[in-house]
């Protein structure tokens, strides 16, 4: 059988944690076996070897030196040292693009992979960029540098999106995404946040939860607006006040401009503890000392395109989870199934799942666990789209 060899590329750095990094690795190790090799290569200035490489993982490649580049020149001469790269290998090459803020990567390949060279070329798509910021502040004549910016940030990429058609094809994370992909692009994929539910995690001695009370968590970005959380802390409040022994806990990088009033919240509210952006070691720690873990998202353009990866995180760990009807959300979470669901931007209703299930919690977690283990292991299970990920990148 011939070798294929899967180039993964993108302006991140694949030997960092992220998201996109962590995504990108799963498919990785969905795609590799005898027959498949994958490389996850960053855009760099460096010139590429079998040297250059170290194996993580049974034929599974990882720059180990490398000096990362932004610069246009550089990019071009990436892109062609990547193909030269490529084409020294034995067997049939595909290239999978990792969309980044920068578009000069995208923009360069395009044109010489694609247009010029004729190579098999994807995409990843796990947002609709123009929306990206929409969760930031409005456009405003108060900011005209600010809003100038945005105006241009939303322009470039509603422009680019038509250049979707180009590639052989488009993997997305949701099924919004992949019904938006489809104006420009009808060969796509859906391959949802990927996990490894049997994944033993390491666990740090540190605590993360607070003695005699049900200890309520989030993890990931804190932003206001975007995952809605000045309105839950308002329900944390309430459900306080009414006398439940609940600890609000969180973890995650705080979004810039809302540092300063996050920390006036916080710190005068003894019910909630913010334990700063934790590794992953100190993270899964962090789960698992949790009763309940939430995602409070309300609508926003954003969100409605986008899958929070931090939901396989949750049913990995074992917690009963509560998630607003956000993206593909309801899809997978079935009310008093596998978790809980509610509507976004409903205040009461999510005051009101959130005491039944403090109320009910013994209850509930001998019923739902189970089933929340189910669903990460029938759904999210990267070895699940082995096949498809190779069948599609044909």
């Amino acid at each position: 059988m011939q070798t294929k060899h899967y180039y993964i590329y993108s302006h991140f750095d694949f030997t960092q944690g992220s998201a996109g990094t962590t995504r990108m690795l799963y498919y990785a190790q969905a795609i590799a076996d005898q027959n498949n090799k994958v490389y996850l290569i960053s855009c760099c200035t460096d010139r590429l070897s079998i040297k250059s490489f170290i194996e993580i993982s049974p034929n599974i490649f990882v720059l180990k030196d490398k000096k990362l580049t932004k610069n246009p020149f550089q990019v071009f001469k990436f892109v062609r040292r990547l193909r030269d790269f490529a084409n020294r290998q034995v067997g049939k090459q595909v290239f999978l693009h990792y969309p980044f803020p920068l578009i000069s990567l995208e923009l360069i390949s395009l044109c010489y992979l694609k247009l010029i060279k004729r190579e098999s070329l994807y995409t990843e798509l796990n947002e609709i960029r123009k929306h990206t910021s929409h969760f930031h502040s409005k456009v405003s004549i108060r900011k005209p540098k600010y809003s100038l910016k945005k105006i241009v940030f939303k322009t470039i990429f509603t422009f680019m999106e038509p250049l979707i058609s180009i590639y052989d094809g488009v993997v997305c994370i949701s099924s919004s995404i992949e019904t938006y992909a489809k104006k420009f692009n009808k060969n796509s994929l859906r391959v949802p946040i990927l996990t490894n539910p049997y994944m033993v995690f390491e666990k740090s001695n540190k605590k993360y939860a607070t003695n005699g009370v049900i200890n309520i968590g989030f993890s990931g970005s804190i932003h206001p607006t975007k995952e809605n959380l000045e309105n839950f802390i308002d329900i944390i409040k309430k459900l306080k006040e009414q006398g439940l022994p609940i600890s609000f806990n969180l973890c995650g990088s705080i979004f810039n401009d809302y540092k300063e009033r996050f920390e006036s919240i916080y710190k005068l509210r003894e019910e909630i503890s913010y334990f700063g952006n934790l590794d992953s070691k100190q993270f899964s720690s962090f789960l698992s000392q949790q009763d309940i873990l939430v995602l409070p998202r309300g609508f926003s353009l954003q969100n409605k395109y986008g899958f929070s990866t931090k939901l396989s995180d949750y049913l990995n760990h074992k917690k009963i989870t509560i998630v607003t009807d956000i993206s593909d959300n309801g899809l997978y979470i079935k009310d008093g199934i596998n978790g809980f669901i509610v509507p976004p931007d409903n205040d009461f209703e999510m005051y009101k799942k959130l005491k039944f299930v403090i109320e009910n919690l013994n209850i509930l977690y001998k019923k739902v666990i189970p089933n929340a283990i189910k669903t990460s292991r029938e759904h999210f299970y990267y070895l699940n789209y082995s096949e498809p990920l190779r069948q599609f990148l044909h």
